[in-house]
């Protein structure tokens, strides 16, 4: 019957259903009721485990931590190639297998450790010292805090201490050969081969220039181009000359025409000698003053007044001789100064034309050779501006070598490792770790037994495996 407060709605499920649910459908009481069912097999696991790991724990060895401290100043006085110093960086350099192998070789492995030296093979036993060596230093830092603590465990105090000393000396010889052997050489190499590659761009670009009669084109084209300007202007000034020595011979050729060759001379009548004088000072303003302007009009008209005068026969008298005309020889020698002028203009004409000529072809041929002699250049300048790099580099990198290998401030040593009063025992957390390990290996062995088991635990697994509802359950005494 069912009891007061169960549902007894629901349909029974078919065989085939209650075939594919043969096995138990657990809960969580019923998996705490099949391990309590399983104490047994659970304290049969538990115990032998628990004795062995107790057993282990006590007989483990007291151990000694020496410590020390070391400084690492990230300031910029001392940069080095990977960077500025860090606290990083440097722990991976101090955990490296090389560092051990140094102060391992310093120490000895029979002082460290014995019984590894009396049970390995010859070829392995440096592989198992450092190992443990590796095993048994400890070296943390924070990421704002410069100081790395740097810890190592040993069997002996005495020894810890000595070892973590000859870690810590190998880890700065280390650091100092890593900053000093290999960048300088390979700098100096770099540096070497870039100053051959600037001595032939050197000969290159002297070799163009010496095949070209080139000095320095940007010289000599400031030259060429001062030399043109020159010229020109200088032909511009002789072309102006010569267009006003050409009208003053074409002007005397013209007044020659007018003037007697021959002339009276030593001619006693004042009338005359008035006149002559009037008809010269008329010819010497000629050179001056044009025929319309008024300096020449006025002359004529006193010529003019003293030829009627002469014309009218008044006063006449004296004696006259012919001779040639002064005015004549005059203007004939004025002429021939400026034909000589005349001809030595157009010559110096000529010239300048011809330089400026030769001025722009050679500016034409420099515009020509320019892009080579460019691209010579641009080789010379790399070339330069690398040998200059590298040598700043070697030179920075030899600084910072000679400060590794004299012991930079970069790396300091607090304290050095002492030996350590107490000793440190494992016991404590060897047992509790046993006791960890036997109670899960006594869980598991109850969970594998609750779980294989076919049988029913609770009424709940009853219910959830064949999907019927439980009416009653008796105890069986």
């Amino acid at each position: 019957m069912p009891q007061a407060g169960e549902r007894t709605t629901g349909s029974a499920p078919s065989p085939a259903h209650q075939g594919a649910r043969l096995r138990p459908r657990l809960g969580a009481l019923d998996i705490a009721v099949q391990l309590w069912r399983a104490k047994w097999l659970m304290l049969a696991v538990f115990a032998p485990l628990c004795a062995a790991g107790l057993a282990m724990a006590f007989v483990l060895p007291q151990g000694f931590t020496a410590t020390s401290r070391i400084l690492v100043t990230p300031g910029d006085r001392v940069a080095y190639a990977a960077g500025y110093v860090s606290a990083p960086a440097e722990l991976e350099l101090l955990r490296s297998p090389v560092v051990a192998q140094k102060a391992l070789a310093k120490v000895t492995l029979a002082r460290v450790y014995p019984a590894i030296a009396r049970g390995c093979r010859p070829e392995a036993c440096e592989g198992l010292a450092i190992a443990e060596i590796t095993r048994s230093l400890s070296a943390t830092a924070a990421d704002t805090n410069p100081v790395i603590a740097v810890e190592f465990r040993h069997a002996e105090a005495a020894m810890s201490a000595e070892m973590l000393n000859a870690l810590i000396d190998a880890y700065l010889a280390h650091r100092a050969d890593i900053h000093t052997d290999t960048l300088t050489d390979d700098l100096r190499e770099q540096r070497e081969r870039f100053e051959q590659d600037l001595a032939e761009a050197d000969q290159a670009v002297r070799a163009y220039l010496e095949s070209n009669n080139l000095a320095d084109l940007a010289a000599e084209r400031d030259t060429l181009r001062a030399l043109y300007q020159s010229a020109s202007g200088e032909l511009l000034v002789a072309q102006s000359r010569l267009r006003q020595a050409e009208a003053r011979l074409e002007d005397y050729r013209i007044q020659i025409e007018s003037i007697a060759p021959e002339q009276d001379i030593h001619i006693e009548d004042p009338r005359q000698q008035t006149l002559l004088a009037l008809q010269m000072e008329r010819q010497e303003k000629l050179s001056r003053y044009r025929e319309d302007s008024r300096v020449i009009q006025e002359l004529d008209k006193r010529i003019e007044q003293a030829e009627d005068y002469l014309d009218t026969g008044a006063g006449t008298g004296g004696i006259v001789r012919r001779g040639p005309n002064p005015l004549y020889q005059q203007v004939e020698a004025a002429i021939a100064t400026l034909q000589s002028e005349v001809k030595a203009l157009k010559g110096q004409a000529a010239e300048l034309k011809t330089q400026i000529a030769e001025f722009k072809g050679r500016q034409r041929r420099l515009v020509e050779l320019e892009p080579a002699l460019q691209a010579l250049e641009r080789s010379r300048l790399v070339a330069e501006n690398a040998v200059f790099a590298f040598s700043e580099r070697e030179v920075d990198a030899r600084a910072r070598s000679e400060m590794a290998r004299r012991g930079d401030k970069a790396i300091r040593v607090l304290a050095p490792a002492t030996p350590p009063v107490e000793g440190v025992s494992l016991k404590l957390p060897a047992i509790i770790l046993s006791l960890i390990l036997a109670g899960l290996a006594a869980l598991a062995a109850g969970l594998v037994r609750a779980l294989t088991r076919s049988g029913f635990a609770t009424p709940g697994s009853v219910e959830r495996t064949l999907g019927l509802p439980v009416l009653a359950a008796i105890r069986k005494y």
